[in-house]
């Protein structure tokens, strides 16, 4: 597995809005996604661990041992499908691309000078997070390295249940905690999957932290204003699940391109402009996409007709490129 262009994918489904899980069955040898942004995104993740370190990692006393399991589990998987750049050197993993090399045990006095998990986020474009065990067994959220979160933060979700993780999204407990609930009690180490989200946000810059130290978000375009479409951007966000033996671990990366990639394709202009006018309004909100989704709107309906769609098909593309 080579750096590549990686698929376009458009989770976004027309009609009547309502969460959905929308996994699929993972093939592990496409769990790690390296693209031709590579060296980029990674520039920008050592920017970020640098001058935030608190805001990107952070994680439960204790997670260690999970964080461990994970990041030798990512390195197997590196030195196998990327073997040009990737190595293991002794005790160490070699990044060839990077000229970087990282400890993949801990230090003579059984402690770690870096969590794991942060080591892991230094290998690839995949932010990562843990669910580990309470003492009652029950799941809960133990951290993570996010460097490139979408407008939410880590630290605050630390030691909550999935339900409570999840509390602040609109409608989302409401339709779907039980089946959330059901996947992660089923969820086995042998079957991983992968799933997608999607907003569109006013900036590329993937760095989008609420602690106060992201960069200020731009003005909202206004409805019909000549550069729409390259102030708009899709954000897509790729996530896999897989159960480990002493956690459950999240990966997310992140694809971002301008509303106007869409410039020579009307049809899937259409389908994201009625996406976006079914949201509700909470569900709006809570994916920052309220005070865009006119100036959204607009240019790609307007994007659709002059194409000459002659409406909205009603197939979905639910994430396939």
């Amino acid at each position: 597995m080579n750096a590549r262009s990686i698929p376009e994918y458009q989770p976004w489904v027309v009609g009547t809005f309502r969460w959905r899980l929308a996994l699929r069955p993972l093939e592990v040898a496409e769990w790690i996604q390296i693209g031709d942004d590579y060296d980029h995104e990674m520039d920008r993740k050592a920017e970020v661990m640098s001058s935030h370190p608190e805001t990107v990692v952070s994680v439960l006393p204790g997670t260690e041992k999970a964080g461990a399991e994970v990041l030798s589990e990512l390195v197997d998987h590196l030195v196998t499908h990327v073997p040009e750049w990737f190595e293991r050197v002794g005790d160490t993993v070699v990044n060839r691309r990077r000229g970087e090399t990282h400890p993949l045990v801990p230090g003579v006095d059984g402690r770690w000078n870096e969590h794991p998990l942060s080591i892991a986020g230094r290998l690839v474009q995949e932010d990562m997070a843990i669910l580990v065990p309470d003492e009652r067994g029950r799941l809960i959220f133990g951290g993570g390295t996010v460097c490139f979160p979408n407008r939410w933060d880590l630290r605050s979700k630390l030691g909550l249940s999935m339900s409570e993780v999840h509390a602040p999204v609109a409608q989302l407990n409401e339709q779907l905690e039980r089946p959330i609930d059901d996947f992660f009690d089923r969820l086995s180490v042998e079957r991983p999957y992968w799933r997608l989200g999607w907003g569109v946000l006013d900036t590329d810059d993937l760095y989008q932290a609420v602690d106060g130290t992201a960069s200020e978000p731009p003005p909202v375009p206004e409805v019909g204003a000549p550069d729409v479409a390259d102030r708009l951007f899709i954000r897509v966000e790729r996530e896999t699940i897989r159960r480990f033996e002493s956690c459950v671990l999240f990966t997310i990366r992140t694809h971002i391109r301008p509303l106007r990639h869409l410039v020579d394709r009307p049809e899937d202009a259409g389908r994201l402009a009625d996406a976006l006018a079914n949201l509700p309004a909470d569900v709006a909100e809570y994916k920052k996409i309220a005070e865009l989704s006119d100036a959204a709107r607009h240019w790609l309906t307007s994007l659709s007709t002059v194409g000459g769609s002659g409406g909205i098909p009603p197939a979905t593309r639910e994430g396939r490129p």
